[in-house]
């Protein structure tokens, strides 16, 4: 754009020109944003088709600018509906350092705000983004909305290839107004090769303003918006194509419907005043035409015109590459702020949309419930053979061979043994099965009864061992009896250390129960998900 020669332009039509009553066009953003900020001078209201950037919305600056394209920052109510609509909740923004995207990056933040959508990461970039693509990764972020030209595109492509954040847990929203087949004019200038650059680019959304109306309803020029472009490409032939020739139609109806409106007023308001009265510093006339513009909605080609505050409420589109291709699968109505998602157009890489977050899911690491029935069965019949010997020991207790052995403490093994066997049911009940408090109590029951039952069963059988060890290390063989009431001694005074130091350490530093923490490990059901 030359804004020398689009301003002298201007400024001649003004100065040598006759009366214009207001100025139609202006494309590139700089010319448009200069004379825009001067037509409050000369009471002149302008109406684009081309210019979106989004600087030219500040109404205070530019009260006098309207256009029928929607502005790029219209691309984010739409991108908010999507985020909702798939429940996302958690974002990253990747903008590349130019004015342009970094205006639609802060107007996200705003429209974001307050929607219960956190930017959980904002990275942008100059010229090499892999530095901004690894923090998003290091900060877990899955789904990226990108603002970048296509040159940047690739180079983010490539540089999420070799982070690997693309597939079935990623998703990027990128801009949707790149040419066709767009990454083969920059393929050449990146490291990456051409496979690995469409392996990562595979899925992801694009979205920009829809350039004609799906609608099959007739416009206010009496066509549908299908017979409209079926004329548009006979009449232009092999002439280029532009994308923005439904928005500059609409404008010349809307500038129609604007004069009329204009002069409905004047006719029933004042009949000695016509449009062709207007004049340069006619400002009354200036601000019928500002208002009747603000008012003006119908139906065009490139959907409902509506203004608000000189704004277009326009129709977004919603595009997904599949398969080397651009394919629509959704659109955003601004006037009703509806989503509409096209049945079965859009394919997500898993079976499902991607988390917008690593998934921490806390799972409380349990006893092998069948392990634990295995052995409680086998202490059962432990117990059961316990009780046997018990009975047949205290039932034969009067017989030689038994009342040799010295049955008080045979009981006491095998009590002891019991007593064993019963803390073993005891430290099989894990957090799965008790209550944290009852958990704590449990603890300190299971280690007291262990202790108690294996000293009764030690101490019994070491009372025995000793005492034939003292009888038989007597060198004289002279008779020494050592009676079952001194063994019974030996044993509790083995008890009483125990109970000594069970209650001691109760009392000082009692039992308590933990929580570990275990490494993470992936779920096996759900990739996003881990343990």
């Amino acid at each position: 754009c030359d804004n020398a020669k689009g301003l002298k332009a201007f400024y001649d039509a003004i100065k040598f020109g006759p009366n214009h009553l207001m100025v139609f066009g202006g494309v590139c953003a700089t010319v448009t944003s200069i004379i825009a900020e001067s037509l409050k001078g000369w009471n002149l209201v302008q109406l684009s088709f081309a210019a979106t950037t989004p600087e030219l919305a500040d109404k205070k600056k530019y009260p006098y600018f309207f256009r029928t394209v929607p502005s790029d920052n219209a691309v984010n109510p739409a991108i908010l509906k999507l985020l909702k609509h798939y429940h996302w909740k958690r974002v990253g923004t990747l903008t590349q350092d130019v004015q342009r995207f970094s205006e639609v990056r802060n107007n996200l933040t705003g429209v974001l705000d307050g929607k219960d959508i956190e930017i959980s990461d904002t990275e942008s970039f100059s010229d090499d983004p892999c530095t901004s693509v690894k923090k998003l990764k290091g900060n877990d972020v899955r789904i990226i909305l990108g603002q970048f030209n296509e040159e940047m595109a690739v180079k983010v492509f490539c540089c999420a290839y070799d982070e690997e954040m693309y597939g079935s847990k990623y998703q990027w929203i990128i801009p949707g107004w790149y040419e066709n087949l767009w990454w083969e004019a920059w393929i050449n200038s990146s490291q990456c090769l051409s496979k690995n650059l469409l392996t990562a680019m595979e899925g992801y959304i694009g979205v920009d303003f829809e350039p004609l109306s799906s609608k099959t309803n007739k416009t206010i020029s009496g066509r549908t918006p299908q017979q409209y472009e079926k004329e548009y490409n006979a009449r232009r032939g092999d002439g280029q194509s532009s994308k923005f020739h439904g928005y500059a139609y609409d404008g010349i109806w809307v500038i129609a419907r604007t004069l009329q409106r204009a002069m409905n007023y004047l006719n029933s308001t004042n009949k000695h005043q016509k449009i062709e009265d207007f004049n340069y510093s006619n400002q009354k006339l200036g601000n019928i035409f500002l208002n009747a513009m603000n008012e003006t909605r119908f139906f065009g080609v490139t959907g409902d015109v509506v203004f608000k505050n000189g704004e277009r409420m326009g129709t977004i589109k919603f595009t997904q590459f599949q398969e080397q291709k651009e394919v629509k699968v959704g659109e955003y109505n601004a006037v009703d702020d509806t989503l509409v998602i096209i049945n079965n157009s859009i394919r997500f890489q898993g079976v499902e949309p991607p988390k917008d977050k690593t998934i921490i899911q806390e799972e409380l690491r349990k006893i092998s419930l069948p392990l634990y029935s295995i052995l409680s069965a086998l202490t059962i019949l432990g117990m059961i053979m316990a009780s046997a010997f018990l009975f047949f020991n205290i039932k034969n207790r009067n017989q030689k061979l038994i009342k040799m052995s010295s049955p008080y403490m045979n009981n006491l093994i095998i009590l002891g043994g019991m007593l064993s066997y019963a803390s073993i049911f005891l430290f099989g009940l894990d957090g799965s099965f008790v209550s944290e408090k009852t958990f704590e109590t449990l603890c300190t029951v299971r280690t007291w009864i262990l202790t108690v039952g294996y000293t009764t069963a030690f101490g019994a059988m070491f009372a025995k061992t000793w005492r034939v060890h003292a009888i038989f290390k007597n060198v004289k063989m002279k008779k020494k009896i050592i009676k079952d009431q001194k063994l019974l001694g030996i044993v509790g005074g083995m008890l009483l250390i125990d109970l000594c130091i069970l209650i001691c350490w109760q009392v000082v530093d009692p039992l308590r129960r933990t929580v570990e923490k275990y490494n993470m490990e992936v779920c096996p059901q759900a990739q996003v998900i881990l343990i």
